[in-house]
């Protein structure tokens, strides 16, 4: 009799470890998330990170094109998403964990398009538009009435559109915006900023499955709170403004 109890015992275990196994999905977008020599890196990453230290929990961070993440994280249960913006479209679709990050998102041109004057949100919807499929850039710009949009899989596709002058704008994170040429040995001044884009320009957050386990989510969402108490999730910031002024961040 005993020893059926322990048998049963630890197949319970078992069971509900196995019921809150965690998977985190995210896509190459530094400075907040990429992998360095198959190492990832990151300042959304390193929150993450640590909030898996202090929750005590251990999961593999996979690296897909944004489209592929968020539909596993919309459909696969205990799939964690980051670094993704907040918006109503998305708000009853996710658990959100808590926000990660800001980020300001701006219209680039390239120096040498002239012809390209924007000054109101309005005016953009005059130009062809590169977005990202199931990026918050596309579902803004839709909700906002942009018609011009050429969407790809990825960002980095729309950077080199805009390049070879197949598009007229693309919208970028900042910060994202200037690690992506830096890392394609593209110049800077050959691209130029045009307008900022306030209504994509928020915080990047943490979000869970919608039908993960809740105590899951708690946990994740109490470990994030306790990093923000402690000064850890201060630290990692304050580190990577500070690689971020002297450009030397790894």
């Amino acid at each position: 009799m005993v020893k059926i109890v322990i048998i049963l015992y630890f197949s319970l275990a078992c069971t509900l470890l196995n019921a809150q196994e965690l998977h985190i999905v995210t896509e190459d977008f530094p400075p907040f998330n990429f992998q360095q020599e198959g190492v990832t890196k990151g300042l959304a990453s390193e929150v993450v990170t640590a909030v898996l230290h202090e929750a005590n929990l251990d999961a593999d961070i996979r690296f897909y094109p944004w489209a592929r993440a968020y539909m596993l994280a919309l459909h696969q249960k205990n799939h964690l998403i980051y670094s993704m913006a907040r918006i109503p479209e998305r708000e009853d679709l996710f658990y959100w964990v808590g926000s990660i990050s800001p980020y300001q998102t701006s219209f680039y041109k390239l120096t040498s398009r002239h012809d390209i004057k924007i000054n109101s949100l309005e005016d953009a919807k005059r130009y062809l538009v590169g977005v990202s499929l199931a990026d918050v850039t596309t579902v803004y710009l839709q909700e906002k009435g942009f018609s011009k949009l050429q969407m790809v899989p990825d960002d980095t596709q729309n950077l080199h559109k805009l390049t070879a002058k197949r598009v007229d704008i693309i919208a970028y994170e900042e910060n994202s915006f200037l690690h992506k040429l830096n890392e394609q040995n593209l110049n800077p001044q050959d691209y130029e900023r045009v307008w900022r884009v306030q209504g994509l320009t928020d915080e990047l957050y943490m979000a869970l499955n919608r039908n993960s386990d809740i105590t899951l989510f708690t946990k994740l969402r109490k470990a994030l709170q306790r990093i923000k108490d402690n000064g850890v999730y201060e630290g990692i910031h304050r580190r990577y403004l500070s690689c971020q002024l002297s450009g030397n961040c790894q």
